[in-house]
């Protein structure tokens, strides 16, 4: 049974590419690793220009930038193509110490290059780290590495283990799917919070409402853990064999949705509840077991008022439950962010978008939810808006979002409870 440690030796063997990390995803990289490394913390900044600035650290003798380069796929030409531009605002910062951090491998030549360009900001050639530097430190700090799931998760063999194991337990899925969920997730601390409820409960309810990202959230951790060589089991309904916990084996098991699908009536909550209720103590028994279930909100407070287990105070139910949905407005523009790179929406879509100012708009309102962002940068929908309209269209679908969730709305919610939300 693989342990922490060698789960540990493996990512210290890995070659990071960085190729599923968004240029923002990079930033929040590198302010970690380097943060780590320096033994500072570095401040991070809300979405717009910044500055030069990706992250700064004030100290009494000045001020210690960093700046984040995900140039890649540019290479060393793009990337000192991009520095000799910013050389002005580079200066007007005038940093006490300048750190330049890249995911472009360098040469020696390449170094002192930019270092010419950099200027006296630059105190010291150590000072620009490359693709290679890069990769020794996360071998150095493994808990940084092991932080960043876009980061780890995107490597080839790990990438192989995912993709047989989502392949078997989930619907068709592509390797491209996979890479796909990967680069437009925006991790949040949900996703420490849920690893931290498995690892000391064993088992994480992810609840919340429609569209804001549980299912996502829960695939998510299924992934990691899969990436560290568990094995995972997919559940589809209460009726399957709970009998395949096996105690010489790393195991997983993931219910999507459990409690939509089955009839939330008293009489079949109080025939398959004591299943469910058994299997829980189960696991919590098993130190090898995980599980981890998503319901939506309103379904589950229905449950827990029928069902004896999920109120039975011995099962500690509502020490499992992780409530999302709620996102910093740095999140929320990650998330948009991330759609709006990955779904590949048209450049002259999004030029308008951001000129017409209606990004900050998007991310403040009050309606804001990933399924929503998820449907406005959908490929089939937005060929089908013209640019000069995308900006208002989007405001539009936050505004009225019923569009949206009238079909979850029609045919999850039980009439009872639809009658009452008309009346309210």
């Amino acid at each position: 049974m693989p342990n922490e440690n060698s789960q540990t030796e493996q990512r210290k063997n890995m070659t990071f590419n960085f190729d599923s990390m968004s240029p923002a995803d990079f930033e929040d990289l590198t302010r970690d690793l380097i943060g780590r490394d320096q033994s500072c913390r570095f401040e991070a900044f809300g979405p717009g220009p910044d500055g030069g600035v990706d992250g700064r650290h004030s100290t009494s003798d000045g001020v210690i930038v960093l700046q984040a380069k995900h140039y890649r796929g540019s290479g060393f030409s793009g990337l000192s193509r991009q520095m000799r531009k910013e050389r002005a605002t580079i200066d007007q910062l005038a940093a006490e110490r300048y750190i330049l951090a890249t995911s472009v491998s360098l040469t020696p030549a390449n170094k002192r290059a930019l270092a010419d360009i950099i200027g006296p900001s630059l105190k010291s050639s150590s000072d620009i780290l490359g693709f290679e530097d890069l990769n020794g430190l996360l071998r150095t700090y493994d808990d940084v590495a092991k932080s960043h799931i876009k980061l780890w998760l995107s490597d080839t063999a790990v990438l192989k283990r995912v993709l047989h194991s989502a392949t078997h337990n989930f619907t068709t899925i592509t390797r491209a799917d996979i890479a796909a969920k990967l680069k437009v997730y925006a991790q949040n601390p949900s996703f420490s919070k849920g690893r931290n409820t498995l690892e000391t409960e064993r088992i994480l309810i992810v609840s919340g409402p429609p569209g804001v990202g549980k299912t996502t959230l829960a695939e998510m951790l299924c992934y990691a853990y899969v990436g560290e060589k568990w094995d995972l089991i997919a559940l589809r309904s209460l009726d399957e064999d709970f009998a395949r916990i096996d105690d010489s084996r790393k195991q997983l098991f993931f219910f999507d949705d459990f409690l939509g699908r089955i009839a939330l009536g008293e009489r079949a909550l109080s025939t398959q509840d004591s299943d469910l209720a058994r299997f829980l103590a189960r696991v919590r028994r098993t130190p090898a077991a995980r599980f981890i279930l998503t319901t939506r909100a309103y379904i589950y407070e229905q449950a827990r008022l029928a069902s004896e287990a999920l109120s039975d105070q011995r099962l500690q139910v509502a020490s499992y439950v992780l409530d999302v949905g709620e996102y910093t407005k740095r999140i929320r523009a990650r998330i948009v962010y991330n759609h709006l790179t990955v779904a590949g929406v048209p450049t002259t879509h999004v030029r308008a978008l951001l000129e017409s100012g209606t990004t900050i708009e998007i991310v403040d309102h009050n309606n804001f939810n990933p399924r929503i962002v998820e449907w406005m940068t959908d490929a089939g929908h937005v060929a089908h808006v013209p640019a000069d309209q995308y900006a208002e269209d989007f405001i539009e679908a936050l505004d009225n979002p019923e569009r949206i969730w009238d079909k979850p709305f029609r045919n999850h919610i039980p009439r009872r409870c639809r009658h009452l939300l008309f009346a309210l």
